[in-house]
């Protein structure tokens, strides 16, 4: 599966080359079966880790959350429960933007939580839904606005892929603990494809210690 694929490169590159220290990646995926994600619990699945790992002797430093595409938004409730196992940090890469997400984005700033949000052309859980699911010119300030963010002074450090020439291109919320960035991938789905290994890169170097 790409994405098993892609995000296990991404860790492994990082450890390998020092730009992150080691760390365990467990990653739940689903498969479209007709009625996008079954029934999944987040709490529950993270007790389960913990479980594991302490029948190894590990213990966990920090619980780091993200996911792509599907993951919040729409098709289950995967990260829209995030706020509910007081993560470390979250990042939502290209999610669906449906009411799902707000309510996550604007949990995990009550908390507050670090939380990244990184768009290319995802827009499928808009509603009213957009006429085209990955739109290259889609407004992210339509989505941003309603949960307290604004444009911002983009950071120092921005990930590989170009920002987008649009006036949320970096947007943060009053306390600076959500930042949104939109990113040029590309176009159509091969750009939200693209997203994947650079948002988890920038996510790695920059929030998890």
């Amino acid at each position: 599966y790409t994405f098993i694929r892609v995000v296990t490169g991404v860790a492994r590159d990082l450890v390998a080359r020092q730009l992150a220290s080691p760390f365990i990646l467990v990653t739940p995926v689903f498969r479209f079966q007709g009625q996008n994600w079954p029934h999944f619990e987040l709490a529950a699945f993270m007790a389960q880790v913990r479980s594991v790992l302490e029948g190894h002797g590990v213990g966990i430093q920090g619980t780091y959350l993200f996911g792509h595409s599907g993951a919040a938004g729409c098709g289950g409730q995967g990260l829209n429960q995030a706020a509910a196992i007081a993560p470390t940090a979250v990042g939502f890469f290209d999610t669906c933007v449906g009411a799902g997400f707000g309510q996550a984005v604007k949990a995990l700033a009550k908390g507050p939580v670090p939380t990244l949000i990184v768009h290319s052309v995802e827009t499928a859980g808009f509603h009213p839904r957009q006429p085209i699911e990955y739109d290259p010119h889609f407004d992210f300030g339509k989505v941003y606005s309603t949960l307290g963010l604004r444009p911002a002074a983009c950071p120092a450090h921005l990930p590989e892929a170009p920002l987008r020439h649009l006036a949320y291109q970096c947007a943060a919320n009053e306390a600076s603990t959500t930042l949104a960035l939109v990113l040029d991938t590309g176009s159509g789905e091969k750009a939200h494809e693209a997203l994947v290994p650079v948002a988890m890169r920038y996510f790695i170097e920059q929030y998890v210690e």
